[in-house]
């Protein structure tokens, strides 16, 4: 598999009409701003980013992902949430703010290897998260509270679930992977999404729980493969797991049978 099916679709976060306000049109003048800023090229986007959003564009670019990078930051007209992030695989991406919301906005490597980039933008369905918050000086920072043997009942409340234990990696396979794990991941997948788990889920990691996995990565910026490794795992039962939308799970479902 290339560099860009791969990384296609980093932090692409799938359009929710009732949510987001962007328009493709103000997602094609920033694609639009954004070629000016490298002097790349608007070009077609690879197929797993058209399936995630209708509305992405793309932006070829010359320059390094670095370089890239430095010269989008620089652009007057591009507005940017903050920093950028990585998901720790060499890959950034950031927000544009426009009036009526966020554009996201991700750099992958070219498909050529020849140190060129690709720009993804879409639409984004989410506010993005806050900014970490800066450090305190040791001087400023209040005094440390002696620890008590009892937590307080707020403490108790605000406390994250701590994760089940990761035992293998989950994915579509022929025949089905079957499992209490598996059953742990349907319900987890069913409380982000905020629809009723009911009696939970079957066990079984089917082309619909793949799907689901599938979208719940593009919203947290994660690798959309559909295969559930420790880092999806993590970041799924994280306090921190993003909502995302289970009628585009079930969508998504249908077109790829």
């Amino acid at each position: 598999m290339s560099a860009l099916s791969r990384f296609a679709v980093l932090g692409v976060l799938l359009l929710t009409p009732a949510l987001a306000a962007v328009t493709p049109q103000e997602v094609e003048r920033t694609a639009d701003t954004a070629a000016l800023a490298v002097d790349g090229l608007i070009a077609p986007c690879p197929a797993s980013v058209r399936q995630a959003s209708a509305s992405a564009r793309c932006v070829t670019s010359d320059l390094n992902l670095a370089a890239t990078r430095k010269a989008l930051s620089a652009a007057s007209k591009l507005t940017l949430y903050g920093a950028w992030r990585t998901d720790g695989q060499g890959r950034v991406y950031n927000w544009v703010t426009l009036p009526s919301g966020y554009v996201n906005i991700g750099i992958v490597p070219g498909s050529d290897g020849a140190g060129t980039s690709l720009i993804l933008l879409t639409p984004s369905a989410q506010k993005p998260a806050p900014q970490p918050a800066a450090t305190q000086p040791a001087a400023t920072q209040p005094a440390a509270q002696p620890p008590t043997t009892q937590p307080t009942a707020a403490a108790k409340a605000q406390a994250p679930a701590p994760v089940p234990a990761f035992k293998r990696a989950l994915r579509l396979t022929h025949p089905r992977m079957n499992g209490a794990d598996v059953r742990q991941l349907q319900l987890r997948l069913m409380v982000v999404s905020k629809v009723d788990p009911g009696q939970g889920g079957d066990g079984w990691f089917g082309p619909v729980t793949e799907a689901h996995v599938i979208v719940f990565q593009i919203a947290n910026g994660l690798k959309p493969t559909g295969v559930v490794d420790l880092t999806t795992w993590n970041a799924l039962f994280s306090a921190n797991a993003r909502y995302f939308d289970a009628q585009a799970a079930q969508e998504l479902a249908k077109r790829r049978r």
